[in-house]
């Protein structure tokens, strides 16, 4: 396994620790039914891309294994998948991402045309004798917006659902294909593709709006302002990560440092004394904090984030919603957020590598 170091939620499950099960018995619906920790060796894919020439254009999608988490979001009738990973040493850099949007996904339904796809790799390496920057890069991607005639290129993807609860993705059809010898700017499909990726689900739920009280789906432990009201609320209540979770986040302007206090406050008394923090406390004496604040609790496989952001400004009544499994990397999204895991069946410390 390549030792790297991934801005990517990367961690290791404690297997056979947890068995997580839904709120719902209905295995119909999107995201829900019985699920089991995750096995990383069946986790993965590989695949590649054949131009009209023969040529095969490798497509290795990041890994999703004890040393980077990462899947399968599901939230009203969006399927989407994000994960990404990201080495530097100084002088050579090297990333990949992978990304995969199904806007009208339905559980009772296996085989989609025109799927959102792609997958982006580069390497890039510093000569020091001309002191520039050298660049190599893989770009594949979906050449389809919207439904498409018959005669028209398409891919198609078969979607399946495992008996532990991850998802299969088969990938065949169409595709375009740029890199530093394929120019390919107006995204043309130049190339088909036979692509593979095996990976957990890593959320589903529902996201909410103007949450006025604190609710008993909640991680019981989860801090909130009384009196106010969260613009934008994700809840996890189906993961082969966590337990359960929910994301609060207040866009109020009103609200301040105090507000991010009373939230520490309570997550102190829930989980002790945070395990890492930036705010306050970290600075002198009688100084006046104005920059971004944020804490994290740990404890018993329970985790708290809380944070402060006194520039963020979004304008109303129509917030942006917490979504899908990349939002809890979030802490300067609002003006002041909750994020509260139970459950957590990964190094907490990664969590909290994923924020900064």
């Amino acid at each position: 396994m390549k030792n790297k170091y991934f801005w990517l939620l990367g961690a290791m499950l404690v297997a056979g620790t947890f068995t997580f099960t839904s709120c719902s018995d209905d295995d119909d619906d999107n995201g829900t039914g019985t699920v089991k920790p995750v096995n990383f060796d069946e986790m993965g894919g590989e695949g590649y891309a054949t131009l009209a020439n023969g040529t095969k254009i490798s497509i290795p999608v990041p890994d999703v294994d004890s040393d980077h988490i990462g899947g399968v979001s599901i939230y009203g009738n969006e399927l989407s998948v994000s994960i990404s990973e990201y080495e530097y040493d100084g002088e050579k850099s090297s990333s990949s991402n992978c990304y995969i949007s199904i806007p009208e996904y339905t559980a009772s339904k296996t085989v989609y045309e025109n799927v959102d796809f792609s997958f982006y790799e580069s390497e890039e390496t510093y000569d020091r004798t001309a002191q520039t920057w050298n660049s190599i890069y893989t770009s594949v991607s979906s050449i389809n917006n919207g439904t498409r005639s018959a005669d028209n290129p398409k891919n198609r993807v078969t979607v399946q659902r495992q008996s532990d609860g991850s998802y299969k993705f088969v990938f065949e059809g169409d595709i375009s294909v740029s890199t530093n010898d394929i120019q390919n700017q107006g995204g043309t499909a130049n190339a088909t593709i036979s692509l593979e990726i095996t990976l957990p689900l890593a959320a589903s739920g529902e996201t909410l709006a103007n949450v006025s009280s604190k609710q008993s789906t909640f991680p019981s432990f989860t801090p909130w302002l009384d009196g106010k009201k969260a613009e934008g609320v994700m809840k996890i209540t189906n993961s082969q990560l966590v337990k359960s979770g929910v994301l609060l986040w207040y866009y109020d302007t009103n609200l301040g440092y105090s507000d991010y206090e009373n939230l520490k406050a309570q997550a102190v008394k829930a989980l002790g004394d945070p395990v890492n923090c930036y705010d306050a406390s970290k600075a002198d004496a009688g100084q006046e904090w104005t920059d971004i604040a944020c804490s994290y609790f740990y404890k018993d496989h329970k985790f708290i984030m809380v944070s402060y952001c006194p520039w963020r400004y979004e304008e109303g009544p129509d917030y942006q919603l917490p979504y899908g499994w990349d939002a809890i990397r979030e802490n300067h999204a609002a003006r002041i957020q909750v994020h509260a895991f139970e459950g957590v069946g990964f190094d907490y410390e990664n969590l909290i590598n994923a924020h900064w």
